[in-house]
C-alpha cells in the first residue's frame, strides 16, 4: 500500500517540474520558436499551481485555491500555445485560453462548493488535454521523430484521473480527492502528474532536437535565396534517379533554364531586384512541376534545373514550354530585353534505353539544347537530340561497309598528302568501329567534327600543292572542295541535331569524300614525282 504524505508529494511534485521547467528553457529560446520555452513556462505555471495547492491552512483558502486552478488552466493553455508555436500554425488564442475564463469563473462563483469545484474543474482540464492532444495529431504529419509520441504517452493518463476525479465528486466522495488529502487514491494522482510532466518534457525536447536536425538536413540541401533544391541536392537525386531509370528502364527527363538577360537586368535593376526576380522564377517554375517525384532546384545563378522521372521526351517538351510562358506571364519589367519582360529559355534532355552514358552527359545535353534555346532567340524551349545511336543506326547500310585498308598505289608522292590519307583512313575505319561497337553518340559526335576538320585541312594542303604546280581549273577544284566541306559540316550538324542518321553520314565521308574524291579526282591534279616534304 502507498502512503502518502501530501506536503512531501507537493514538494517532489514542485522540485521534478521546475527541474523540468529549467532544462526547457535552457534548451529552447524565444528566437527559435519551437515551443521550448513557453512550454518551459507552462510547467513553471504547473509547479506554482501545485505549490499555491499546498499552502493550504496558511493563507486565506478561498483566494489560494481559485488563483491556483486558474494557474493551472493556464499552464494546460500555455503548452497548447507551444504546440501551435513548434508547428509553426496560427495559435486559436480565445479558444486556448477560454478555458482559464471558466475556471476563474466558476471557482469565483461556486467557491463553497466542492463537489462543483472539481466536477467542473476536472471537465475543463479534460477538455484542455483533449485539446493538445488534437493539436498534436493534427499536425503529426508534418512533425518528424518520435517526440509527439512521448507527448501523447504523458498526457493520455491525465485524462482518466480528471474524469475519476469528477465521478468521486458527483458521487458525493469529493473528500477522497481533495488536495490535501493523504490517500491511495491522490499518491495515484500525484505519481500520474510528476510522471505526465516528465514525459511531456521529454517528449519536447525530442522533438525539438529532431526539427533541429531536420532544418539542418534542410539547409544542406536548400538554396538560401530561392528555398528550391541546391546542387547538393540535385546531384543526390539525380543519381538515385539515374539508378532508378537505369534499372527499371523508364524515362529521365531533364529541363534546364536561364532566365534571359539576367546580367543586363542586374546592372538596370540592381542586385536586390535581380534577388527578387529569382525568386519569383523559382516560385513559378515550382508550382508548374508538383507531380509526385519531381524537382524544381537551382542549379546556379540564374540557371534552375527540373528533374522529371517517368517523363517522356514530348511531355518534357510541353512542360518546358508552359514554363517559359508562365515566367513570361508574370510580366516582370526588364527594359534591357527585347521581350521588355523578363522571360526564360529552356534545354530538355531525356534518358530513354541508354541514350546518355551517364548523368554527366544527360546534364550536357540540356545545356546543349539550352544553348540552341538561346541561339535561335531566347523565351522557348529546345530539344537535345537523343544520343542513342541503335535508334538513327541502318545496320543494314552499315553492315556492307568494310574496313579501309592503305595500299601503296594510293601514295601521291607527296608526304604530307600521303600522311594526311593514311590518318584520314584510321580516323574513318575508327569512326566505324565506334558506330558499331555501339558507342554514345557524344563520343561519335565528337569523333565527326574532328573528322570534318581534319578533311578541311587536308584539302587546303592539296589546293597549295595544285596551286604551286601550276595545274589547270586549280579554282574549279577548289570550290569542289569548299562544296564538300560545307556539305560535310552541314551534315555533321544535322546528325548532331538528332534529324539524320550515321549511316548516310557515313556513306558520305568514307564513299564520297575519301574512296571518290580524295583517292580519285584528288589523284588527277597531283604530279606524281617525289617532293622533298
Amino acid at each position: 500500500m502507498i502512503e502518502l504524505h501530501a506536503p512531501t508529494a507537493f514538494l517532489v511534485t514542485v522540485a521534478v517540474n521546475v527541474a523540468l521547467a529549467i532544462s526547457l528553457a535552457a534548451a529552447g529560446s524565444r528566437a527559435n520558436r519551437d515551443g521550448l520555452f513557453l512550454s518551459a513556462i507552462a510547467i513553471v505555471l504547473h509547479s506554482l499551481a501545485f505549490g499555491l495547492f499546498g499552502l493550504q491552512g496558511k493563507i486565506n483558502d478561498t483566494a489560494l485555491i481559485i488563483v491556483a486552478a486558474t494557474i493551472l488552466s493556464a499552464s494546460w493553455s500555455m503548452f497548447a500555445e507551444g504546440l501551435f508555436q513548434f508547428q509553426q500554425r496560427q495559435a486559436r488564442h480565445g479558444l486556448i485560453w477560454l478555458p482559464v475564463i471558466l475556471i476563474l469563473t466558476v471557482f469565483f462563483l461556486f467557491r463553497d462548493n466542492i463537489s462543483v469545484r472539481i466536477i467542473s474543474s476536472s471537465v475543463i482540464y479534460c477538455a484542455q488535454v483533449i485539446l493538445i492532444l488534437v493539436v498534436l495529431n493534427q499536425g503529426r504529419r508534418s512533425t518528424v521523430g518520435r517526440g509527439q509520441y512521448f507527448i501523447a504517452i504523458g498526457l493520455a493518463p491525465v485524462i482518466p484521473v480528471f474524469a475519476f476525479r469528477g465521478f468521486l465528486a458527483a458521487t458525493e466522495q469529493a473528500d477522497k480527492v481533495l488536495i490535501l488529502a493523504s490517500n491511495q487514491i491522490q499518491a495515484m494522482i500525484f505519481l500520474i502528474s510528476i510522471v505526465s510532466t516528465m514525459f511531456v518534457a521529454i517528449g519536447m525536447l525530442i522533438m525539438s532536437k529532431e526539427l533541429s536536425e531536420d532544418r539542418n538536413r534542410l539547409l544542406a540541401a536548400q538554396d538560401q535565396l530561392t528555398g528550391l533544391a541546391n546542387r547538393r541536392s540535385i546531384d543526390q537525386t539525380l543519381s538515385d534517379e539515374w539508378a532508378r531509370a537505369s534499372r527499371h528502364g523508364n524515362p529521365l527527363a531533364l529541363v534546364m533554364l536561364d532566365v534571359d538577360f539576367f546580367k543586363k537586368y542586374n546592372d538596370q535593376y540592381g542586385h536586390l531586384a535581380g534577388d527578387e526576380c529569382l525568386k519569383d522564377v523559382a516560385c513559378a517554375l515550382q508550382q508548374g512541376a508538383q507531380r509526385a517525384g519531381e524537382m524544381t532546384a537551382r542549379y546556379g545563378g540564374e540557371e534552375f534545373l527540373l528533374i522529371l522521372p517517368n517523363t517522356d521526351a514530348d511531355t518534357a517538351q510541353r512542360l518546358a514550354e508552359r514554363m517559359c510562358a508562365a515566367i513570361a506571364a508574370l510580366e516582370i519589367l526588364h527594359e534591357q530585353s527585347p521581350m521588355c519582360v523578363v522571360t526564360v529559355s529552356a534545354g530538355v534532355a531525356t534518358l530513354t534505353d541508354d541514350t546518355y552514358k551517364d548523368v554527366d552527359s544527360l546534364l550536357r545535353g540540356a545545356d546543349k539544347a539550352l544553348y540552341q534555346a538561346k541561339q535561335k532567340g531566347r523565351n522557348q524551349a529546345q530539344m537535345a537530340p537523343e544520343l542513342h545511336l541503335q535508334s538513327r543506326l541502318d545496320k543494314n547500310a552499315l553492315s556492307s561497309f568494310v574496313r579501309l585498308s592503305w595500299h601503296p598505289t594510293y601514295e601521291s608522292g607527296y608526304s604530307v598528302i600521303d600522311e594526311q590519307h593514311r590518318a584520314l583512313f584510321t580516323q574513318i575505319n575508327n569512326l566505324l568501329s565506334a558506330v558499331l561497337d555501339g558507342n554514345s553518340a557524344e563520343d561519335v559526335g565528337t569523333r565527326l567534327d574532328a573528322l570534318t576538320t581534319d578533311i578541311a585541312q587536308h584539302f587546303r594542303d592539296v589546293e597549295a600543292i595544285i596551286t604551286r604546280a601550276g595545274l589547270p581549273d586549280s579554282t574549279e577544284h577548289a570550290a569542289i572542295h569548299n562544296q564538300l566541306v560545307e556539305r560535310a559540316i552541314e551534315m555533321v550538324s544535322r546528325f548532331h541535331d538528332g534529324t539524320l542518321g550515321i549511316g548516310e553520314l557515313f556513306q558520305f565521308l568514307a564513299h564520297d569524300v575519301l574512296a571518290r574524291h580524295m583517292l580519285a579526282a584528288d589523284r588527277k591534279y597531283i604530279p606524281f614525282q617525289p617532293t622533298p616534304k
